[in-house]
């Protein structure tokens, strides 16, 4: 599909529903290999740096946007780690969804740190960025990275307690965990950031 020729409802109709995840195989790959090995060989210093630098990064692509295509919806292809339903983004909506990921980051490690048990159960579908997007959303997203890692940081206690919260694709996660798959997370929106911008017409 190419989202210059077809019509956004046919792209909308034939992507997968919001939340219906990755493939099977690569779901598997994923939540038993790719993720725990990962997660062993990067510390939770460096999972902040790396947000922070990924966050950099995806402001300079957005900044770079023309006023008039940020909203552009650009269908890009398959990206490891994003499920369909999310390949039919604007500039705008990436920058949403990144906002609304990572406040709920910024909650949810220090209360695991802390011992806290939280009792909401993490839906992707809850987190897609169809809503109404802030005008402002660039310099919104920019106060938000430019606090995130003050906050966890500071609001953290024991980020290796054995008190873990299930997200849906990688399994129970302690606080340094969550850590880590906030930084593949801003990774694979940095790339589809690229390829939004890309595909432009």
């Amino acid at each position: 599909m190419d989202s210059r020729t077809i019509d956004s409802k046919v792209l909308i109709e034939e992507l997968d529903e919001a939340g219906a995840g990755l493939s099977k195989g690569r779901a598997l790959f994923l939540r038993h290999l790719g993720f725990p090995l990962l997660n062993s060989c990067i510390s939770w210093e460096r999972a902040l740096d790396l947000f922070e630098k990924e966050g950099q990064k995806i402001l300079t692509l957005a900044k770079s946007v023309p006023n008039e295509k940020f909203y552009e919806r650009v269908l890009v292809g398959k990206l490891f780690g994003l499920e369909d339903n999310s390949r039919y983004y604007s500039v705008a909506m990436v920058l949403q969804h990144l906002l609304t990921v990572g406040n709920a980051l910024q909650n949810r490690v220090p209360l695991l740190s802390q011992g806290k048990k939280l009792d909401k159960e993490v839906k992707i579908a809850d987190y897609k960025p169809y809503m109404e997007i802030d005008p402002e959303i660039i310099t919104v997203y920019e106060t938000f990275l430019n606090g995130f890692r003050e906050t966890v940081e500071s609001e953290s206690d024991n980020i290796f307690l054995e008190n873990r919260h299930e997200h849906p694709w990688f399994g129970l996660l302690r606080a340094k965990d969550w850590a880590v798959m906030g930084m593949i997370h801003q990774i694979v929106h940095r790339r589809q950031i690229e390829a939004i911008v890309k595909g432009m017409r």
